[in-house]
């Protein structure tokens, strides 16, 4: 006899489904995936830009990132007084993700 039989073809057709359907699988756990590593990102380049523009005078708290906004929470002096350091705290928190970040602002001659 040729060819396949039915039984074999059957058996072929299984075989790439299952293969299909893990394969499926991981492209949906790698979008998942992606998509947390990107809020992360999001969250921590804010977080770090809110303390960097404090360190040059500016109190900017609200970004747009990845098509998120993200407003970021600041305590502390921007500006403090002459030959003075004041602790600065940006944190942020986007879909469950939280980051807080703490520096030294100093006004130094």
């Amino acid at each position: 006899m040729r060819g396949f039989s039915l039984v074999e073809g059957l058996v072929a057709v299984l075989i790439t489904f299952i293969i299909a359907v893990g394969i499926a699988g991981l492209l949906t756990m790698f979008g998942v995936y992606n998509r947390s590593n990107v809020e992360i990102t999001c969250v921590v380049q804010a977080v770090s830009s809110t303390i960097e523009a404090c360190r040059g005078g500016v109190v900017r708290t609200a970004y747009n990132c990845g098509g998120r906004n993200i407003n970021v929470n600041l305590s502390g002096n921007c500006n403090p007084p002459q030959n003075t350091c004041s602790n600065i705290t940006a944190s942020a928190n986007v879909s469950g993700i939280s980051y807080s970040l703490t520096d030294v602002v100093c006004n130094l001659p």
